[in-house]
């Protein structure tokens, strides 16, 4: 499997003078954390959503200004209380605790158990403000899973330059500022956004990063010459500024000729030894070198280059080729060189990690980590054996990848299923495969298998339709429970883009009518993959005046999106509806954090269902889309 990088209520009450905040359920110890100072808790499962349930697990995220770190408790439990205790760092700026069992987890309704650090006076330290907004903003869907919510992250960063104003002259936090501003779409937003900059700009002397900062808001809001003005200024204020490895690097991405990067970045590295600040820069240049000389087919220099990376990196960048290969029958054994390689790294790693574990993450999480990337790296070369016909070396490989992910990703049960048609007993290979379709985790392939074998057996197809339907019959049930059990009740955020053809399209010109919005990207693998099922479902609902499919062509980097979105669906001829989210205002304000993307809107304005990435299967998508529209429509 190739690699595919593309991922509120209030969450933290409004903290006043000499308030701390309060939960029913945990009590701290103080109940004003301290920097630096030992923090004991104890939560009580009485009358919450973890009442009755055995396993009680608590983990502890101490955010800091680099993002946050995971702490492990050791926990002692007495009746219904569970207790511990964790230390801040002098760097700590909010706690937030993550109380679960199993996949059940006690969210304190919504709004989370999250706590400042307090400094003196029992106010929240400086730093807690950006943390907290970063929270609302992202960290708190991504870690606990709460809504995000801009307009509270936006007041908090308000509260804080309010209560510090010095933190406005800090150039992260000024930039964090202005892009709540940006986002919050306030009518005055744009004149505010000029105020604030004209502000910063004269607070006297600016550092470089505060001209950076200033550079990239006049981009982001199209003020090209203001930029350049700005650019001109801090080059001559910092001749030897860090403004000139963004330079080289700027002029490394443009160039495509690999031994030419190759030069650019042998003379970024005379100029910039590798230390530990430039580290990541790097290791970007010299990856990017390796795939230029892959692209170019001069593999000897690939590998030359791939080896300087990390042991990681390289594992990655071996299996993302090796993927491309095999999808495109290019070099097969050069691929199963790479695909082999990565499959016995990750393999390793899973079973003797030699990686420090990454401090973001449980030791849960990375365990599962690195059960998921031997999964996938395994699954690719699985893929690439299948290609060379060596079928028996392959097919462990494919059934590790399918168990690791529990049978359930029709992607990778779909190497299974063809690799099983050549190494089981037939009738193994298809009570396997039925139950991949049983489960709802079958792709079309898969499928194709399937019938493949029931031919073999039966001598021809037929009843080979009413064999497939009576296997749909149980899925569409299994799958109806597992849709219906997720039903969602909120409002949907009010949208107003245009088509190809320049004409707006909002959600309330549809109300009345099943909306079905399809995030997606020309360069989303996953999305252009489930658009032969997106097809199909419009086709089946195209008489019914009461359903509307919409595409939202989103995150797009191409310079002219429009003509990039429109020749991508002349090649593919597909007859879809496509609104353009040139400013990527409406995948934000879905706060929607990988694509495809999929929500299914009721008559009423109502997100009833969202469904994200698809599972491979043409069919399967159909009858969930089928399933949920029914379901939205009572």
């Amino acid at each position: 499997m190739k690699k595919l990088v593309f991922l509120l209520t209030a969450v933290v009450c409004s903290i006043g003078l000499n308030a701390q905040v309060a939960f029913t359920s945990l009590q701290l110890t103080p109940a004003a954390p301290k920097p630096n100072s030992s923090l004991s808790f104890a939560y009580d499962k009485t009358n919450t959503t973890l009442e009755g349930k055995a396993d009680i697990d608590i983990v502890v995220y101490l955010f800091n200004e680099d993002g946050y770190k995971v702490a492990e408790p050791v926990i002692s439990k007495k009746g219904n209380t569970y207790s511990g205790s964790v230390q801040p760092g002098a760097d700590c700026r909010m706690i937030a605790f993550m109380i679960s069992s199993g996949d059940t987890k006690d969210n304190n309704k919504g709004k989370g158990y999250v706590t400042p650090v307090y400094g003196e006076n029992n106010m929240p330290v400086k730093g807690y403000y950006s943390s907290a907004a970063d929270f609302q903003a992202f960290y708190g869907q991504q870690i606990l899973g709460l809504n995000s919510n801009a307009a509270e992250a936006q007041r908090l960063l308000e509260e804080g330059a309010k209560q510090f104003p010095e933190l406005k002259k800090d150039p992260v936090y000024f930039n964090k500022y202005i892009s709540s501003l940006e986002k919050s779409k306030a009518k005055n937003a744009a004149t505010l956004i000029d105020d604030e900059m004209a502000a910063f700009e004269k607070s006297a002397p600016l550092s470089e990063a505060g001209y950076g900062v200033l550079i990239q808001i006049a981009k982001r809001n199209k003020k090209s010459a203001k930029a350049d003005s700005l650019s001109a200024v801090m080059k001559t204020a910092f001749p030897n500024g860090e403004w000139k490895k963004t330079d080289q690097l700027t002029a490394f991405n443009a160039e495509k000729s690999a031994a030419k990067k190759a030069e650019l970045y042998n003379t970024f590295a005379a100029a910039y030894p590798q230390n530990e600040k430039d580290m990541n820069m790097h290791n970007f240049m010299k990856s990017q070198i390796a795939n230029a000389y892959a692209k170019e087919k001069n593999y000897s220099a690939y590998h030359e280059w791939n080896n300087k990376l990390e042991k990681a990196a390289a594992a990655s960048n071996n299996n993302n080729l090796a993927w491309n290969m095999a999808e495109s029958d290019e070099n097969i054994q050069e691929a199963k060189k790479m695909a082999e390689a990565a499959t016995l790294y990750a393999k390793s790693e899973m079973e003797h990690p030699t990686g420090k574990q990454p401090a973001t993450l449980t030791t849960k999480q990375w365990n599962e980590q690195r059960r998921a990337n031997y999964a996938m790296y395994g699954d690719t070369y699985a893929f690439v054996l299948y290609k060379l016909g060596d079928y028996a070396t392959a097919f462990p490989y494919a059934k590790d990848a399918s168990g690791i992910n529990e049978q359930k990703d029709a992607d990778l049960n779909e190497r299974y299923a063809l690799l099983a048609e050549k190494v089981l007993p037939a009738a193994d290979a298809t009570t396997l495969i039925e139950g991949f379709v049983k489960n709802n985790a079958a792709s079309t392939k898969s499928t194709e298998v399937l019938k493949n074998l029931y031919i073999a057996e039966h001598k021809g197809e037929a009843g080979f339709d009413a064999y497939m339907a009576k296997l749909r019959e149980t899925a569409k049930a299994n799958r109806k429970a597992e849709i219906a059990a997720g039903i969602l009740n909120e409002e949907a955020p009010k949208f107003s883009l245009k088509d190809f053809e320049g004409k707006t399209v909002s959600l309330d010109d549809l109300k009345g009518k099943i909306v079905i919005v399809d995030f997606w990207a020309t360069w989303c693998g996953p999305c252009i993959r489930s658009m032969p099922g997106m097809n199909k479902a419009l086709a089946k609902y195209e008489s019914n005046p009461n359903v509307k499919f919409l595409f939202v062509d989103t995150w797009e980097t191409a310079e002219d999106k429009l003509k990039n979105a429109k020749s991508f669906m002349e090649k593919k001829k597909y007859p879809f509806h496509v609104l353009m989210d040139d400013e990527n205002k409406m995948v934000e304000d879905f706060m929607v954090s990988g694509i495809p993307t999929k929500f299914i809107i009721d008559k009423q304005g109502k997100i009833r269902f969202k469904a994200v990435g698809f599972n491979g299967g043409d069919d399967e998508l159909v009858d969930e889309l089928d399933t949920m529209i029914e379901l939205a429509s009572k």
